[in-house]
């Protein structure tokens, strides 16, 4: 059976524990967009890990992780994260990376600092976004091009003749040298030359076989290229409705898609944000739920869980079911907020906006539930709730109309409760 994790909101719903725990049972596990702008925290028999490129399969012997073509590959940090898992585990995960999926190279770096993008809309400044635009404007590089050095490096020589002649007399720009970088490309990269190939190839022959297959997502709904909160964010297709494309597999029949979402919402960086909570309460929720992004370090913005987005998401997505976590972090508060519609120009709406400058101008129409002050880290299985914890996600359940299969309570992977 094929599973998707997709993540419904700003990303950061901690879609890295749920793939950890699924990974286990996979034969195969594909990441299949963005790049190192995507930090997954795992807990691996009691070692804690920020992953950012390596798909969860590469914790389990046997399982095979595949970095699709929708993804930008940094493969400096590629290797750091593969020789470090590689030492964890006491041996080397078997990965495939597809000969077109495009690498982010050091200039795409120097790119966002000199433009200034990154910093303007809050990204995490690892280069995804030049990247992205390198491979839409046909002159990216593309993993498959370490196969071949000649290739490579005049591929890099016309591509940083470009940028020499765009950005003249930069010091950053004038020191790129194409046959340098050609030559540590494929020294930090000699570890996977062997693994790149067909990567769409492999999960096709999976999914004819009938075999475990996980689709893991990045970031999240909300910061969807197409359907996000644009410019505030990413680079890629971040929703189920982008997956097929971002793999090569036009219909991939994934009978199990898990929508995964926090107990209340959180942000990273730039952009509007109508359930944002201010004040100690909002502090209070960051220090509590440990709201610290895995990839920058930077503090993320705490708020009411957001039905409105939520809803798009869901029509995005399509979920067979959600994941609810940090449910533990609500403990405590004698009451909780739900944002259940919007107000914009008097009038209320249940419709996300796509325009920022229309989502800026909107406040929050709220539920206020009941809470409860029962630590829940302990609980382990569904009657183990409090009422009123229960009670808040049947609320969730039945506003979204989707079941919820799994509730996270904690970030070791046995404070999970299976609801389905």
């Amino acid at each position: 059976m094929a599973t998707a994790v997709l993540g419904m909101q700003w990303g950061d719903e901690g879609k890295g524990k749920i793939t950890h725990l699924l990974a286990r049972d996979a034969a195969i596990v594909v990441r299949f967009n963005g790049g190192p702008n995507a930090g997954h925290t795992v807990i691996d028999r009691g070692v804690k890990f920020g992953t950012h490129q390596v798909p969860a399969g590469a914790f389990y012997p046997g399982t095979v992780s595949v970095l699709a073509s929708g993804m930008v590959i940094d493969i400096r940090v590629l290797r750091e994260e593969y020789d470090a898992i590689s030492a964890h585990l006491g041996s080397r995960p078997e990965i495939i990376i597809a000969e077109n999926a495009h690498l982010i190279l050091p200039y795409h770096r120097l790119l966002e600092e000199l433009e200034g993008s990154g910093k303007a809309i809050g990204t995490t400044r690892r280069g995804i976004g030049p990247a992205y635009r390198d491979r839409a404007a046909r002159v990216g590089i593309r993993a498959g091009d370490l196969l071949a050095p000649d290739r490579l490096q005049a591929r890099l020589e016309q591509r940083i003749d470009l940028l020499k002649r765009a950005w003249p007399g930069v010091p950053g720009v004038s020191a790129l040298d194409p046959e340098k970088m050609a030559t540590e490309l494929i020294d930090v990269a000699a570890p996977f030359l062997p693994s790149i190939g067909d990567a769409a190839g492999a999960i096709r022959a999976a999914l004819s076989r009938g075999e475990e297959v996980l689709f893991e997502g990045a970031q999240g709904t909300l910061l969807d290229v197409d359907f996000g909160t644009y410019p505030y964010v990413t680079s890629s297709s971040t929703t189920f409705a982008g997956l097929p494309g971002a793999i090569g597999v036009p219909n991939p029949r994934i009978e199990r898609r898990i929508g995964v979402a926090k107990a209340y919402t959180t942000r990273v960086g730039a952009g509007p944000f109508p359930a944002e909570i201010g004040g100690e309460l909002g502090e209070k929720l960051q220090k509590m739920g440990g709201e610290f992004g895995v990839t920058t370090g930077r503090p993320r913005r705490c708020g009411w869980l957001d039905l409105v987005g939520l809803r798009h998401a869901v029509a995005l997505n399509d979920p067979t079911e959600l994941a609810i976590t940090k449910l533990d972090v609500l403990s405590g508060l004698d009451e909780i907020k739900v944002c259940r519609a919007y107000r914009i120009d008097g009038e209320e709406t249940i419709r996300f906006p796509l325009s920022v400058e229309d989502l800026s101008r909107c406040t929050p129409v709220y539920t206020t539930l009941t809470g409860w002050g029962e630590e829940l880290r302990s609980v382990r299985s569904p009657d183990g709730l409090p009422r009123a914890a229960r009670d808040y996600l049947e609320f969730i359940s039945d506003e979204l109309g989707v079941p919820i299969g799994i509730v996270s309570v904690g970030p070791e992977p046995d404070a999970t409760i299976s609801l389905l």
